[in-house]
């Protein structure tokens, strides 16, 4: 897949997800477990940015830099470790719902970033 489309499709996830966090802060806390509200907030606005930097690096006619493309990919890494982290210790992702949906999103975030990684040019 090409990295331009990649980075569409991860920037129209981070677009998704951080207004859905954003509309519905209480919502997703419970659905979660026992995440709280602020922090719900807090990464719908870290995702509604990245994913605003991840459509302006394709917006343009030009490659994105090398660069943009690593941190996109550890931003990507860093979900999927944050993610496991909080199942496996039992904090804040407590219901089995909100597991089963935070590590079917982790594995596409995670696919994004190796999908992003794997069309960088050597």
């Amino acid at each position: 897949m090409p990295l331009a489309t990649v980075l569409r499709l991860n920037a129209a996830s981070c677009l998704s997800f951080g207004l859905i966090f954003l509309a519905a802060p209480w919502t997703v806390a419970a659905f979660l477990g026992t995440a709280p509200v602020w922090l719900i907030v807090s990464l719908g606005v870290g995702l509604i940015g990245n994913g605003v930097l991840l459509w302006l690096s394709v917006r343009e006619a030009r490659a994105p830099k090398r660069a943009e493309v690593l941190f996109f990919c550890l931003g990507d890494l860093g979900w999927v470790v944050m993610t496991l982290a909080l199942i496996l210790t039992g904090l804040w992702i407590t219901t089995p719902a909100g597991q089963g949906v935070a590590l079917i999103v982790a594995l596409a975030v995670g696919a994004m970033g190796w999908m992003q990684w794997q069309a960088l040019p050597r």
